[in-house]
């Protein structure tokens, strides 16, 4: 999964499925595999009623120890269920940039992330 965190709050950018164990979004064959993509779409639209609460205490720790308005991260699902970071950077590429007709359930996550990006940034200059 990369998430971006935007003031605080958890939002889906995509989730990579790989056999292989380094995953990167742009080698895993996502645009190749329907299968693959329905996983994606599935995590997309259940991420904000199933992922997010049943991992925000670990979302909260991350927010309390980072303390950034904007930061993203890539972790995993470990099979107990924990959430497994790789990584938390601020220069993370987050982007709307897939083929609209392979990956249809990616603009309206985009759209609200891009709207709470916007919205964190009108917030600190006082808009």
């Amino acid at each position: 999964f990369r998430i971006a965190m935007i003031g605080g709050k958890p939002f889906i950018s995509h989730m990579a499925v790989s056999d292989h164990w380094m995953v990167h979004y742009l080698n895993s064959g996502m645009g190749l595999d329907e299968t693959k993509r329905d996983e994606e779409r599935v995590a997309m639209e259940t991420f904000d009623t199933v992922f997010v609460p049943k991992h925000q205490a670990a979302f909260d720790e991350l927010n309390a120890r980072i303390d950034l308005d904007y930061y993203a991260i890539d972790c995993a699902e470990m099979p107990d269920g924990r959430l497994l970071l790789f990584e938390a950077d601020v220069a993370m590429i987050v982007h709307s940039m897939d083929e609209p007709d392979l990956f249809p359930y990616k603009g309206p996550k985009m759209k609200a992330l891009f709207e709470a990006f916007d919205g964190l940034l009108r917030q600190a200059a006082g808009r």
